[in-house]
């Protein structure tokens, strides 16, 4: 028994020998082969204190969260990013296929109110009659043919445009108003007979309001209406009568004491022959000038109309408003 003890006993002594031996051997052989395979490994107990990976808290990035948020559609609230999914302060838009359907205000970069505008048509005539007349008398380049006259005014009428007088349209400006859809001011300029003989005549056929501006010192000349038409036509509701000077001159050319005679004079004129207080210039041959706007405010008016191009009329402009030139083509040529 002892015999067969010892040698189970010798038997486990070599096992556990054995496997020492092969264990230490192994070890070694790994250690050289890291080391010669990747020797910058000896740096990583300095930079990671252990290679054994440990449970760690995931890092929240405050940037890729947000991303997360516009991106993840939440069934139970259908909150998707998106611009229609938010409701905005922004004013909902108003009709804008007709003229002047509403105020377009102007608006700067820090979102405050710096100018108000309406836009619409400011349309100009001067001689109404006849081609073959206006040949005659030699002023073609200022005559609209009467006949295409009264086609502007009837194709307006018939697609239900609103014919606005001017200190309607002035006033809605200066208070922040609004005007009628499609609203449209006809003006014509500097009193000749052919704007009583053919112009008023349409007005009152066509119920169309429109706009008179009258060199006072050249009414009863020859070409030009008496004082007599004009007192006809004050009385009618289609018909407004404005200052364009007294003698037809180009405030934008003289001196301040020509421009105040020139104004103040053809509103003189107006109160005594027709009862007309006015307050609306209208700038011979489109001229003005700082001087001109300058002294016509201190001479109490509200606003002036220019010959510059265009429909915007503004606040900013209220002293040299802008019109339309047209001539012998048909109105909706011009878009309306």
């Amino acid at each position: 028994m002892k015999r067969i003890l010892l040698f189970l006993l010798l038997l486990l002594l070599a096992t556990f020998s054995s496997n020492t031996f092969l264990d230490h051997a192994y070890a070694q052989t790994v250690t050289a082969s890291n080391s010669a395979a990747t020797p910058t490994l000896t740096i990583l107990p300095t930079l990671f204190p252990t290679l054994t990976p440990q449970p760690t808290q995931s890092v929240s990035f405050s940037i890729l969260q947000q991303i997360d948020q516009l991106t993840t559609i939440d069934a139970s609230t259908s909150s998707v990013a998106t611009v229609a999914a938010t409701p905005t302060n922004s004013v909902p838009a108003s009709p804008s296929a007709d003229i002047s359907a509403s105020p377009t205000p102007d608006i700067d970069a820090s979102g405050s109110a710096q100018d108000y505008c309406l836009n619409v048509p400011v349309v100009m005539y001067h001689h109404i009659e006849p081609l073959d007349i206006a040949t005659q008398l030699g002023h073609v380049q200022l005559t609209e043919d009467s006949q295409i006259f009264e086609e502007h005014i009837s194709y307006l009428s018939s697609q239900h445009y609103h014919f606005l007088s001017l200190e309607d349209l002035v006033h809605a400006i200066l208070n922040h108003g609004t005007v009628p859809p499609k609203s449209i001011v006809i003006t014509i300029d500097d009193g000749y007979i052919d704007a009583y003989t053919y112009a008023f005549l349409m007005a009152k056929k066509y119920h169309a309001v429109m706009n008179f501006m009258i060199p006072t010192g050249l009414i009863g000349q020859p070409d030009y209406m008496t004082w007599d038409h004009l007192k006809e036509m004050a009385a009618s509701p289609y018909a407004k009568i404005y200052n364009h000077t007294t003698t037809h001159a180009a405030l934008g050319l003289i001196d301040q004491d020509q421009i105040i005679q020139e104004v103040t004079t053809a509103n003189q004129d107006l109160q005594k022959n027709l009862g007309i207080k006015n307050d609306i210039v209208i700038y011979p041959y489109g001229s003005y000038n700082d001087l001109a706007i300058q002294t016509i405010k201190q001479l109490g008016m509200i606003a002036a109309v220019s010959t510059d191009p265009g429909t915007n009329e503004c606040l900013s402009n209220i002293y040299n408003l802008p019109r339309v030139r047209v001539g012998n083509e048909p109105i909706e040529d011009y878009g309306y």
